[in-house]
């Protein structure tokens, strides 16, 4: 036996003996696991919660904006599109797993998002604002962080931003030139905690480049405790900048993990099952441009359906109300109301009918109208073209 293989012979027990007593490293410790990595020729866009493509209808000959291009998603942005008269928005909201449910980003949990994305050089940076992602609570309009295309002190650059409502303003906590990573794939890594001292790092990466790793720790990135936050992939961008190109983006390799277990979802009461019951999120109804069902803990079923009315484009459409008989029937509305609003309110397509209600939006509130059903199946089309209406629990037919 030569003296080196008699030393390694002697050093092994020792070092046996170490590994036995020594415990594992970071025995137990939380491990990141994938929730959701949805492929484009196999989900499509059902890969998300739901679309944002031209919800104006300003743009019908352009459409889709949002579809699957080979092995990516593409958003398409024309100069004529538009989603208010200040701005046009073609993007995908939420992620949908693979049982058809949305993912929900809740309060105290740490998520990961990565994904390649191919930014033309036609999609400039702008003076006013554009988003090319997006992170947001499902019943709120401000978003809790974004990655944008600012121009800074005449430069165009690539941020990663996160909003705080204090100031209802937009903070950069990291910035890139955005010409060197145009018309290239490049991949981008969002880490984040929704959580109200919580944080966000942003990534960016050129092949094996690391062109930013930012982190900012401390922000407010959890806004309401009845929501849940979600991202947002796409264009959203202000009509006021000069020089706006048509142009698009392109996303794929989409991943999103989440550190730890899941925290068990929200204990929602059971739904009405009452006879002439229809519940507002019930799968099978419309939900058209904004309107969209979000948590309610005093609703029916533990949703509402929110942001019906204002415009023309915004509204909900409640299918499959049975009548056995033509005639006059009594229906009640049970909605949150946000002070003194109303629904405008449609059977069949027929002329609308005014249904106002007062109260509070903590409190179901319910207003009664007769309406004219057909013997057979029924449409009832909630609406508004001037204000936002009430956010609808369900109705009841009698």
């Amino acid at each position: 036996m030569s003296a080196r293989f008699r030393r390694l012979a002697g050093i092994l027990p020792a070092v046996a003996l170490i590994l036995t007593l020594a415990p594992p490293a970071q025995a137990g410790a939380p491990r990141w696991e994938t929730r959701w990595s949805p492929s484009p020729w196999r989900d499509g866009v059902n890969a998300f919660e739901a679309l944002e493509d031209d919800r104006r209808g300003s743009h019908p000959e352009g459409s889709p904006h949002v579809r699957v291009a080979g092995n990516a998603w593409r958003f398409d942005a024309h100069l004529e599109d538009r989603d208010g008269t200040d701005r046009m928005r073609n993007e995908v909201r939420g992620m949908r797993a693979a049982d058809g449910r949305p993912l929900e980003m809740r309060k105290d949990e740490t998520w990961r998002i990565t994904y390649q994305m191919y930014i033309p050089d036609t999609l400039d940076a702008t003076t006013s604002f554009t988003h090319i992602w997006q992170l947001k609570t499902s019943d709120i309009g401000t978003p809790v962080a974004q990655i944008s295309l600012p121009v800074v002190n005449g430069v165009p650059k690539i941020a990663a931003r996160y909003w705080t409502l204090e100031d209802n303003k937009s903070h950069d906590f990291a910035t890139a030139d955005l010409e060197p990573i145009q018309n290239r794939w490049i991949t981008t890594t969002i880490e984040l905690k929704s959580a109200d001292d919580g944080y966000m790092r942003w990534v960016l990466r050129d092949g094996r480049r690391t062109i930013a790793d930012e982190k900012i720790e401390g922000i407010d990135l959890w806004w309401t405790p009845e929501q849940y936050n979600r991202p947002k992939w796409g264009i959203y961008r202000s009509i006021r900048s000069a020089g706006l190109q048509e142009t698009y983006l392109l996303v794929k390799e989409l991943k999103a993990e989440q550190l730890g277990p899941a925290t068990p979802p929200v204990k929602l009461p059971p739904p009405d099952r009452s006879p002439g019951t229809y519940e507002a999120e019930r799968a099978g109804n419309v939900w058209e441009g904004a309107a969209e069902p979000a948590y309610c803990a005093a609703c029916s079923g533990g949703r509402k359906v929110i942001l019906i009315g204002g415009n023309i484009y915004d509204y909900t459409v409640i299918r499959g109300v049975l009548s056995e008989t033509t005639g006059t029937r009594q229906l009640t509305v049970h909605a949150l109301v946000d002070g003194s609003q109303a629904f405008s309110v449609s059977v069949n397509g027929g002329d609308a009918i005014q249904v106002p209600m007062t109260g509070t939006k903590d409190t179901v509130t319910t207003a009664t109208v007769p309406v004219d059903l057909v013997a057979g199946v029924n449409t009832i089309r909630f609406f508004g073209h001037t204000a936002r209406g009430p956010e609808l629990d369900k109705i009841v037919v009698s």
